[in-house]
């Protein structure tokens, strides 16, 4: 699908390119904005143009904008869209790329791969124009702490074959605490660090806590206390606050970062795939730690309730009603968001990568693909039969590395953050 004459769209070059038509809202936007749009729409079945048609159809504004040349509607396979994108990134003045991710998170099969790039890479920078300096300050406040920590890669295998508990801090959480405390004596529990005032007022303690919101909020997680916590793993870019409340820390580099992985190729740390969500570094660190099965926890991927985090996490509140919906393994539907199905995207995207099994509890939040979904007092049932035969586990105390290693390693953070830094 192409609009208004070919020879007026392409003298003319968009100033502005747009993943996924969606409703349109978003191109309306744009052109309210005074841009030419150029909307890629990888969320439009290439055999099924007169979708698009038809959203471009009900609208005057973009049907007229269209008749005009100001719009233009490519409808193609995603390596033709993606080929387009590149010519167009390579011209001069560039346009500007927008992106719809509510479009993109219902794309057809084919191109969810490049939809889900496409996603990461638009969030990735966006976060870096809002959030530069907050970042490269955290990088500098926790240059002795990331000198000093224990390497992700010395996890490997210290609870290989052994059950192992992933705490998530979505709405139905809270209610698996009973049976989590039951594990303690044999299954290694990762929590997110949303989840750690659940866990205190519960006194469940935490083998492995996962850290890696940059921002400084995330400091009130930590108002019950740390009492319970062995261990924290965090990311580069982590609150300083959280990151100095702990003393044995573990670390593993965000892969992509063009600071961290030179930094990695100095140092020998291991890169991670990240998400926009710390439950993905938390499944990083049972797969590392070579649990099967991995029991996951309070990942409702829903605003279940109505609330977005369990009862007793420090930011749990009620949700307004979005129109957005998954789907549950009962095939009903319950309240969500556009973040928290792009989450349950990277999360399915892990398990589909690894060997472990996954078994999902079913709070009544959405269904996980590669997951055995069962309800809470299925698994309670479950484990108190698996406990009768399971050796005791404690997590082993890190050994902490030796002053001559850290030196080294606080030298080549800070030189590289300095050549980083003067390059802007």
């Amino acid at each position: 699908m192409t609009g208004a004459p070919r020879q007026a769209h392409d003298a003319v070059p968009p100033s502005c390119v747009l993943w996924g038509l969606g409703s349109g809202r978003r191109a309306r936007a744009l052109l309210r904005a005074g841009h030419r749009v150029e909307v890629l729409a990888l969320d439009v079945d290439p055999s099924r143009p007169e979708q698009a048609r038809a959203v471009v159809a009900g609208c005057e504004e973009l049907h007229n904008a269209m008749q005009h040349g100001e719009l233009i509607v490519r409808v193609a396979q995603p390596a033709h869209l993606a080929s387009r994108f590149q010519g167009l990134a390579d011209a001069c003045p560039r346009p500007q790329l927008e992106v719809d991710l509510a479009a993109l998170m219902s794309v057809p099969q084919p191109a969810q791969a490049l939809a889900r790039m496409i996603e990461r890479i638009h969030i990735e920078r966006r976060d870096v124009a809002r959030f530069g300096s907050v970042l490269r300050d955290n990088l500098r406040r926790n240059l002795d702490a990331s000198a000093s920590a224990i390497s992700f890669e010395a996890l490997a295998g210290t609870a290989r074959g052994r059950l192992g508990v992933v705490l998530a801090a979505g709405p139905s959480a809270s209610a698996s605490l009973e049976w989590i405390a039951a594990t303690r004596n044999v299954a290694p529990l990762i929590a997110v660090d949303t989840a750690l005032p659940m866990c205190e007022r519960a006194c469940v303690s935490i083998d492995y806590l996962a850290s890696v919101d940059p921002h400084a909020a995330s400091a009130v997680h930590l108002q019950r206390g740390t009492t319970g916590v062995g261990a924290l793993a965090f990311q580069p870019y982590a609150s300083p606050a959280v990151v100095a409340a702990f003393s044995e820390r573990v670390l593993a580099l965000p892969a992509g970062d063009l600071l961290c992985d030179a930094v990695a190729e100095r140092t020998g740390l291991p890169r991670l795939p990240v998400a926009g969500t710390v439950l993905l570094y938390a499944l990083q660190l049972a797969a590392q730690l070579g649990c099967d099965p991995i029991i996951v926890v309070g990942a409702d991927f829903a605003h279940v309730g109505g609330r977005s985090h369990a009862e007793g996490t420090a930011t749990s509140v009620a949700t307004s009603p979005s129109g957005i919906t998954a789907l549950t393994r009962h095939n009903r539907e319950v309240a969500s968001s556009t973040s928290l199905l792009r989450f349950r995207s990277d999360i399915e995207r892990h398990i589909a990568n690894t060997s472990a099994h996954h078994i999902a509890v079913d709070g009544g939040g959405a269904a996980i693909a590669g997951t055995r979904m069962v309800d809470r007092h299925a698994v309670a049932r479950w484990l108190q039969r698996r406990m009768r035969t399971e050796t005791p586990w404690r997590r082993a105390p890190l050994t902490p590395a030796s002053d001559d290693c850290i030196a080294t390693q606080r030298r080549i953070w800070s030189h590289l953050l300095d050549a980083f830094s003067s390059q802007g």
